[in-house]
């Protein structure tokens, strides 16, 4: 893959790709994507492909911060200022088709054929009330990133299956500086993602936070925090900060993704393995990724004609390959050599067909705070987990 002479001018503020010469009288379809870096390198550079490849359509990106995608929608929708198309966090796929703002896709999926290549974890992100609403792009998921230098020292040969090893190998490695293992508790979606594999491992989900289930999913995690083999700093850390630390040995576990696989790679010194998140009643893990989208009253043909190119096999390899994301097709993923050459990334494999997406739900960004407020109140010990757990299902019921 070589980056040509014109990714120059991706760098350049309010970054706009797309030149087909021949197309005079192309359809222009424009395009909101929030990529950066190696990733926007390589969209661009297919966004070219595509152009010169036909003379039909004219893709037009435009850039759009990641924090900025869902305000802008909904301002666009009230101004008449929408995309064609647009690349979606994919826990936010439902509450935009719930309000109206995309197409639905469900015929023209249907008549693609290739929905069942997918694995069901991304492709129910996709859904809303029975019908498409978007089609996954990349994905990814979380996982225990262990240090086995560390394990090793504490005397533990292997990693944590379960919660009770995890938290008898956390206090073991909790030494000094360093933390026997952390997630990232901020008040963010980035917590809401995190704890959601606890929540479903215990066997409880967002319909059962009342239940005692979901209440020892947080009381866990408290414990940690009580008994020092889990810093209360969890509380201002995000996950590329949780990523950092273990670079530098200060922690022995972490709940990570494989998008941090490239930062741990330039560490140099790691010796460190990727396994499932230790389980409760069963193995759980939490889907992270972006869906592509097309905005309701446009350019619905043009929109999919560019969608369904760009998630070819072999396109949607070239993107994934090489920035620490997964391709949301299981007959991708099965067939490419990359992620099966890679110890790390192919210790993801398996955590993808279990991973599930949050949600979905058109109310998400109202369920994440509830669960985001819960997390705190509970790390914080300002609540006992059941008190925060029961406060949180109270809000996310009245939602109904």
């Amino acid at each position: 893959m070589i980056i040509c002479l014109s990714l120059l001018l991706v760098f350049s503020a309010g970054c706009k790709s797309g030149t087909n010469a021949g197309a005079k009288h192309a359809e222009e379809i424009k395009v909101w994507d929030y990529f950066t870096g190696r990733q926007q390198e390589l969209y661009h550079e297919l966004v070219d492909q595509y152009n010169r490849s036909q003379d039909r359509y004219k893709v037009v990106t435009e850039y759009i911060p990641f924090n900025e995608v869902k305000k802008q929608l909904s301002v666009g929708a009230a101004g008449n200022a929408m995309p064609d198309a647009v690349f979606l966090d994919n826990v936010d796929n439902a509450s935009f088709a719930a309000m109206g703002v995309l197409e639905d896709l469900t015929e023209k999926v249907e008549q693609w054929g290739q929905a069942d290549r997918y694995y069901e974890g991304p492709l129910s992100s996709a859904v809303y009330e029975e019908k498409y609403y978007g089609i996954p792009f990349t994905s990814n998921a979380l996982a225990l990133f262990y240090n086995k230098d560390l394990l090793k020292d504490a005397g533990i040969s292997k990693p944590p299956e379960t919660w009770s090893e995890l938290k008898k190998a956390a206090k073991k490695t909790s030494k000094g500086q360093t933390k026997g293992f952390a997630l990232s508790a901020v008040k963010s979606e980035e917590s809401a993602f995190q704890f959601y594999p606890f929540l479903l491992s215990s066997g409880a989900d967002l319909k059962q936070l009342h239940s005692k289930e979901a209440a020892s999913s947080l009381q866990f995690l408290t414990d940690l925090v009580k008994e020092g083999a889990m810093s209360k700093e969890v509380l201002n850390a995000t996950q590329d900060d949780l990523a950092r630390q273990f670079a530098a040995g200060q922690l022995a576990m972490m709940i990570n993704g494989s998008w941090n696989i490239e930062r741990l790679k330039e560490a140099g010194h790691l010796h460190y393995g990727i396994t499932f998140i230790p389980k409760d009643q069963t193995f759980a893990s939490a889907l992270g990724g972006e869906n592509m989208a097309v905005v309701k009253g446009k350019n619905t043909d043009g929109a999919w004609d560019f969608i369904t190119w760009l998630i070819d096999p072999e396109r949607l390899e070239t993107l994934t390959a090489e920035t620490g994301v997964f391709p949301p097709r299981k007959d991708l993923l099965e067939s490419s050599s990359h992620w099966k050459t890679d110890d790390n990334l192919k210790a993801f494999i398996p955590i993808m067909e279990i991973a599930s997406a949050r949600g979905p739900s058109k109310n998400w960004p109202k369920i994440s705070e509830a669960l985001q407020t819960a997390l705190q109140e509970a790390l914080s010990e300002s609540k006992t987990p059941k008190e925060a757990l029961d406060e949180a299902a109270q809000k996310i019921n009245a939602l109904n």
